[in-house]
């Protein structure tokens, strides 16, 4: 009996959670409507939605619009089967027990022995059943024992199997079926309504066992299509991953291709820049000349005028004609005052923009448009073009990659440029016409040949496996590089990921995340001595991400795999442990006087301890003139001033507070130009309290001074996306994001 009644209601848990829901208010059906998308939902909902829509009635499910019958809402058709599924789910609710159920007649309490289907479900004592079976208009009914209920009353015989009611003769039961009319009916309905010959009547079991097959066949049919449905569905979600894909590598191309083409421009500009130089250099020392052998022939004139106006007021007749003779024997020197040979003394030094050096068009994104039945179609696009707009088909959409061969004039110099890729031509103008000189725009390819460069520090004299000359590639300024690969306790052992750089008394520290050490280098780059031999001491295995010194020559070590900072001393010895909070993400440690700084990625924040450990206090950077909170606050850096500087990665800046945490400035924003940066990461202040910033999308490090002012651009691709970077007085070292190594500029 249990068990008929635990099915029962498990049954009606399902049907009403996964078949009486409406979709709009998700609650049971009330007065529920079906639309001719088959999709059901109550009368009111539908009423509200409508409303909504301004009287369109669009299917909330499918979002197919549907034509609103002229008597609105309540005129759409009901949904006859959700209608009397919900009677009989509502005169089917059971208590817990079946020997809990009492007689359902009023003011009988008795123990149930009979339940009666027809009257709506109630249940009935031995008394009030004959009573129920005497009573004109119920003796049609037939009333089953708590025994036979409880048997039949399982998934099967719930298939609706009670009796049905007419809708319009409400006592009589649903017993015939209306072929013409296709509905079921009641037999007061064939008197009325359904008369013969005109309508052709049959039982509801016949007309089930005739159209049964065709309900079963059209289910099968739907349920074919929904798996065809599934599969496009998936085809699609393919097409959009691969298109995903095709936009990123489309991408990737676009960048790679500009990146080559600045890579270009710079170099038509150094080779610019180098014609200035020599026109510039040789005039130069010209015109110094001139203006030195000036300088002494007016010193000559003055010292000669100055005699002789003392001569003229002061001296006697015998002097002045005595001066007279002298100054007639050195007539031709006089004259010779002012005919100075000035050589080439002319300032002609222009520069002829090439009007069609930024008339490149560097490819087309192509893709095909589809039309409704899946076939391509071709497009035009319209470029402007000054006040014409030409229209060019798809097929003229194509990278021009062939050489103009429009020769331009470039004024009276005698230069002249053919080919449209140059971007100018620097020239001097000639006083005597010569034959012109035709220089062509020629690409060459880049050569896998590079000279190295030598270094003239006291590095050169190093003879270290873990040192190796490498070449630059952009900007030197002076600057000799090298590859440091790394030397642990082990003969030959190399790096095994560093991370966090530093530099004290110009010794290098760094982090050797994947050997469990922090490494102290001499500045021979030689492995002085090893911090980490924590083996044992703590739950997970020690992994330094940051390193910092106090003036006491204690270490500070950031203990991400742990969530701690480890203070120890040279000998190895721990001192005391600052412990971090849960859920954070710490990335860099910094030391401000008597507190350290810890920044929180995870929690976009910076906090502040003191060195014993206690916590003072946090910032997330909701201050300042913008009011915009941190967004991946990575790295932190403390000037001599005390002023606190942190990289916002997410925000492209570098955010400054004094040592109060009160904001006072940032600097940086979004981009690739002078003042911009992308993504910046780690930075470090150098003894003038310049600051250096590893502006990691750029390929680049990005130097500051202590104001926020920028001035210029390191290293520009020489280490590709830097994540650390630590600076000396003639130091940088910086590694990179992939890099097993670290990369050491030398000046």
């Amino acid at each position: 009996m249990a068990s008929s009644l635990d099915s029962k209601e498990k049954l009606l848990t399902d049907i009403d959670d996964k078949v009486l829901l409406c979709a709009i208010c998700m609650q049971r059906f009330k007065s529920p409507k079906i639309l001719p998308c088959h999709h059901t939902f109550c009368e009111h909902c539908l009423t509200k939605w409508v409303k909504a829509k301004r009287g369109r009635l669009v299917c909330p499910t499918c979002k197919n619009r549907w034509p609103l019958p002229s008597g609105g809402v309540p005129a759409i058709t009901n949904n006859r089967f959700l209608n009397d599924l919900l009677e009989v789910i509502s005169s089917n609710v059971l208590p817990e027990r079946i020997g809990d159920t009492m007689c359902e007649q009023a003011g009988c309490r008795k123990e149930a022995k009979y339940w009666c289907g027809d009257c709506g479900g109630h249940f009935y004592c031995n008394v009030c059943i004959q009573t129920h079976k005497v009573v004109t208009v119920l003796q049609d009914h037939e009333p089953i024992t708590i025994a036979e209920y409880n048997e039949k009353m399982s998934s099967q015989y719930f298939r609706m199997t009670q009796p049905r009611f007419c809708g319009i003769h409400r006592s009589t039961k649903l017993e015939f079926y209306c072929d013409t009319c296709q509905v079921p009916i009641c037999p007061k309905c064939i008197v009325v309504d359904h008369q013969s010959p005109d309508h052709k009547m049959i039982s509801l079991e016949s007309a089930l066992e005739k159209y049964l097959p065709d309900m079963k066949a059209y289910s099968l049919k739907i349920a074919e299509k929904v798996s065809v449905l599934k599969l496009r569905k998936d085809r699609a979600c393919g097409v959009r991953q691969d298109l995903d894909v095709n936009r990123s590598t489309a991408e990737q191309q676009i960048n790679m291709l500009c990146e080559k083409l600045i890579d270009e421009i710079k170099k038509q500009q150094m080779k610019m820049l180098g014609q200035v130089d020599d026109i510039y250099i040789p005039k130069c020392k010209q015109s110094d000349a001139n203006i030195e052998l000036l300088e002494h022939k007016i010193a000559s004139a003055e010292s000669m005028l100055s005699y002789l106006n003392h001569l003229l007021a002061f001296g006697g007749a015998v002097d002045i004609m005595t001066a007279r003779k002298q100054m007639k024997d050195q007539q031709q020197h006089n004259d010779d005052l002012t005919n100075v040979p000035c050589g080439d003394t002319d300032s002609d030094l222009v520069f002829k923009e090439n009007p069609e050096c930024l008339q490149i068009d560097l490819g087309v994104v192509k893709g095909n448009h589809l039309t409704k039945k899946g076939k391509p179609i071709k497009s035009d696009v319209e470029r402007k073009d000054g006040d014409r707009v030409e229209t060019i088909t798809p097929n003229q959409l194509q990278v021009q990659r062939e050489e103009r061969s429009v020769t331009k004039q470039t004024g009276n110099a005698g230069l002249e440029v053919i080919g449209g890729r140059e971007l100018g031509v620097v020239k001097k103008k000639q006083t005597q016409p010569s034959e012109p000189l035709v220089v062509r725009a020629k690409h060459r390819q880049p050569t896998n040949k590079v000279q190295v460069t030598k270094r003239d520090t006291k590095a050169t004299k190093i003879k270290q496996s873990n040192l190796k000359p490498c070449a630059m590639k952009g900007r030197s300024d002076g600057w000799s590089k090298f590859t440091l690969e790394g030397q642990g306790p082990g003969p030959g052992q190399k790096f095994n990921n560093p991370c966090g750089l530093t530099f004290h008394n110009d010794k290098l520290l760094v982090c050797d995340k994947g050997n469990n050490i922090v490494q102290i280098l001499n500045q021979d780059f030689t492995c002085e001595k090893v911090l980490g031999s924590f083996r044992g001491q703590f739950v997970n295995p020690f992994k330094p991400e940051s390193v910092a010194v106090s003036q006491d020559n204690h270490y500070y070590i950031l203990d991400d795999n742990n969530l701690q900072i480890i203070v120890c001393d040279q000998s190895n010895k721990v001192l005391r442990i600052i412990t971090l909070p849960r859920g954070t993400d710490p990335w860099c440690i910094a030391l401000l006087g008597e507190f350290v700084l810890v920044t929180d990625v995870k929690g976009h924040r910076l906090l502040k301890y003191t060195k014993t450990g206690h916590f003072v206090q946090e910032v997330s950077g909701q201050l300042g003139h913008r009011r915009t909170p941190f967004k991946w606050p990575g790295f932190v850096a403390v000037n001599s001033r005390d002023a606190i500087m942190v990289s916002d990665y997410d925000h492209h800046c570098i955010k400054c507070f004094d040592a109060d945490f009160n904001y006072m400035y940032q600097y940086g924003e979004h981009g690739v130009g002078g003042s911009q940066l992308s993504f910046p990461l780690s930075i470090a202040v150098d003894g003038a309290d310049n600051v250096y910033v590893c502006d990691f999308n750029n390929d680049r490090i990005s130097m500051w001074s202590g104001d926020g002012t920028w001035r210029y651009h390191l290293f520009q691709h020489e280490v590709i996306r830097p994540w650390y970077i630590a600076v000396s007085r003639n130091r940088i070292c910086v590694k990179g994001f992939q890099d097993k190594h670290i990369t050491v500029f030398s000046k």
